[in-house]
């Protein structure tokens, strides 16, 4: 009968499993290639270049068409999409292979993140069927912030192995980390919306929308841009409050703490978008800013609920006393 592992521990490298160590590099690296691949994609919607390939999953019916600079980007953004296809089925024979070094859950992050992938890759296809419908690149956006985040998610599972329980947080600090979750879900889809309708300059002045109230109406184009900075006033308040109720708390209180510099430096290049008039750079700096929200968002979560289960205190019983004072 084989006997059960002590968790943390990895069975001697065999030449068969791949130390965990490694796996977890390679879902870093996935990781970060897909939060490129993210502003890659944001480069491709500020150039114009979403219907450089008008069909789909060929160009022109070709499968490597003449090139141009709208052609390059578009076809180069699904070329290193499915770069990035077959490094995400690599780690996933890896995560098989050693499944007997690797966590139950890092496994399921990683079945989690393949529903992800096919879904974004249906929806990357619709999104030239349906010339570039806002539906289609909003939920694009969303599917591809979805799946880089569960990457960070199954290289944080990864290197969890040994790392020690921790003592739980109070109700507030986990209440705020949900709340700053759907903060950031509604800030990134009304984002998403905002750059499929081209609204990003209904509103060309700010705080104010162009020069009269901050909120003057929430119909239409109009409502998609004031409803945009609404919520990033909500999200500032609520990173703020976050700070405050974890402060002194180890790694949760790190996590608060850079998830509220992400919050405002992503605000200040979002004023600095609608001032400066859109420009590309800045445009592709707040594309890459929301994905680091995202990002810092899920690690502040994970950090959280890590700590929700309290360590049990163990009271000495009667007779264990006893039969300590018969030692002393």
């Amino acid at each position: 009968m084989r006997r059960g592992r002590a968790r943390g521990t990895q069975p001697p490298f065999d030449g068969r499993t791949m130390p965990v160590s490694t796996i977890r590099r390679l879902a870093f690296a996935l990781t970060l290639c897909t939060w490129g691949l993210l502003v890659f994609g944001a480069s491709v919607r500020v150039h114009g270049a979403g219907l450089a390939c008008p069909d789909w999953p060929l160009c022109f019916g070709q499968v490597v068409p003449p090139l141009d600079f709208q052609v390059g980007l578009e076809f180069g953004h699904r070329v290193v999409a499915g770069l990035i296809s077959l490094g995400f089925l690599a780690l996933g024979a890896l995560l098989w292979r050693s499944r007997e070094a690797v966590a139950r859950p890092a496994r399921r992050w990683w079945g989690l993140a393949a529903v992800l992938l096919i879904v974004q890759i249906v929806l990357g296809g619709l999104t030239v069927l349906e010339l570039l419908a806002e539906w289609t690149v909003t939920s694009h956006l969303l599917t591809g912030n979805a799946f880089c985040l569960t990457l960070l998610l199954l290289t944080l599972c990864l290197a969890e192995e040994r790392a020690p329980r921790r003592l739980a947080l109070g109700v507030v600090p986990r209440a705020g980390a949900i709340v700053l979750a759907g903060l950031v879900l509604a800030q990134l889809t009304l984002g998403g919306l905002v750059a499929s309708s081209h609204a990003g300059l209904v509103c060309g002045t700010f705080p104010s929308c162009n020069g009269g109230a901050w909120f003057p109406s929430f119909s239409g184009e109009l409502g998609l841009q004031v409803g945009h900075r609404l919520v990033a006033w909500l999200l500032l308040g609520a990173a703020l409050l976050q700070v405050a109720t974890t402060r002194g708390r180890g790694s949760v209180g790190r996590a608060s703490l850079v998830l509220l510099g992400v919050v405002v430096a992503q605000a200040a290049v979002g004023i600095s978008n609608v001032l400066l008039r859109l420009p590309v750079e800045v445009t592709l700096l707040h594309s890459f800013g929301a994905a680091g929200t995202v990002l810092c968002t899920g690690w502040l979560n994970n950090e959280v609920w890590r700590s929700a289960v309290r360590e049990p205190t163990t009271t000495p019983s009667v007779g264990a006393t006893a039969l300590a004072g018969e030692h002393v």
